[in-house]
């Protein structure tokens, strides 16, 4: 049985991680707006939501969630 010390370390923990997969997503998307024009002027039919998935994939490789 847990404490409620314990707990409240959990919760802390788990805030944490949330803000830290938050910022990664805010990060790739911000890389994603700056990188988009050069990419756009390269392959103008790719959409702004495939450029963002390949950022984002290209970031957060499979298994890499922390």
């Amino acid at each position: 049985m847990k404490t409620k010390r314990h707990e409240a370390t959990d919760l802390r923990l788990s805030d944490a991680t949330r803000e830290h997969e938050v910022q990664r997503e805010i990060d790739s998307f911000l890389r994603a707006i700056n990188s988009y024009p050069d990419r756009f002027a390269r392959e103008p039919y790719l959409s702004f939501q495939q450029h963002l998935s390949s950022i984002v994939t290209a970031s957060h490789p499979p298994g890499t969630d922390k």
